[in-house]
């Protein structure tokens, strides 16, 4: 799934400026030098995966004052950008050489990485796969470009996640659009496009499909800090939940949610639920569908942190 969003690409720049000094090794901390994460990098036969690495580490010379290092790094990433033959994958690496050239005020390469993503994201075939990308070229466009050209792009891809039918996509849609304005510096749209995405929701006659899309929304409010609200709708998700007719269904949604509350930070809450999950599955009628929905229930009980 695409959040995760929300987390955009997996990757902070704080925690890339980590790591050793030119070609020399680290010993105090024990790391590979910078000549030696190239070339391992170099071996990955996957030229999306070895050209994320290659910025990584361009990016960690940069901010180690190896200026002339980390230009000949992000040259090889960049001729393997290029050759990413999946769109989706091509405009998530190009993004992160923008936000990755930005960060290191390189304002021309980040302005035609920028440029690249956007061209790569406008190829993707999936409506829900386009609109998370662009996006995520909104939030670099913020970076590179200039405010007025992430907020139009912005505006585009509401208008296409609109379309979306499958209240998954919308939803995960709608998350990476209020993810977005929120790097943006537009805190109120984000919010806005939060209840658009609530008052979606919460239109769902279907509560299998209502429980986990209200679910995705309160993760995202979390996400962004909005705290007291995802509470409310890890709630209101909750009460989807319980409303559900099918025993076995309403266990299994339940100990979704209860994954949810958990990433957020909600464990006490996420171990609440599991109890009450443990509680449905127990009133199973057919015998193999409660066992799977115990042991289910039961592994997350193990495998979630309490503290």
């Amino acid at each position: 799934m695409f959040r995760g969003g929300l987390a955009f690409l997996g990757i902070g720049l704080i925690g890339l400026a980590l790591g050793g000094c030119s070609g020399k090794s680290d010993s105090a901390s024990g790391k590979l030098s910078f000549r030696e994460q190239i070339a391992r990098a170099q071996d990955e036969t996957d030229p999306a995966y070895r050209a994320r690495r290659l910025i990584v580490i361009g990016y960690r010379q940069g901010k180690a004052a190896d200026r002339a290092g980390a230009v000949e790094t992000l040259k090889s990433a960049w001729k393997d950008c290029g050759v990413i033959s999946d769109a989706a994958a091509r405009s998530n690496v190009w993004s992160l050489m923008a936000k990755v050239q930005a960060g290191l005020r390189n304002r021309s390469e980040a302005r035609r990485a920028a440029a690249e993503a956007l061209a790569a994201a406008e190829k993707i075939e999936s409506a829900e796969g386009k609109v998370v990308a662009l996006a995520r070229v909104a939030e670099v466009q913020y970076l590179a470009v200039d405010r007025a050209t992430a907020e139009s792009t912005l505006q585009l891809v509401e208008k296409l996640a609109e379309k979306i039918d499958d209240p998954q996509g919308k939803t995960l849609s709608l998350c990476a659009i209020a993810e977005a304005y929120w790097k943006n510096n537009k805190q109120d749209q984000a919010d806005r496009v939060l209840g658009a995405a609530l008052d979606f929701a919460n239109s769902l006659a279907d509560l299998k499909k209502r429980c986990p899309t209200l679910a995705e929304i309160a993760a995202q409010q979390a996400d962004l800090d909005r705290r007291e609200a995802a509470i409310r709708t890890f709630e209101s998700s909750l009460e989807s939940a319980r409303g559900i007719e099918d025993l076995y269904a309403r266990a299994y949604v339940m100990g979704e949610l209860a994954k949810k509350l958990s990433a957020a930070g909600f464990r006490a809450k996420a171990h609440e639920v599991l109890d009450q999950a443990e509680s449905e599955a127990a009133k199973i009628p057919q015998p193999d569908l409660q066992r799977q929905a115990l042991e289910k229930i039961r592994v997350l009980m193990g495998k979630l942190p309490k503290g």
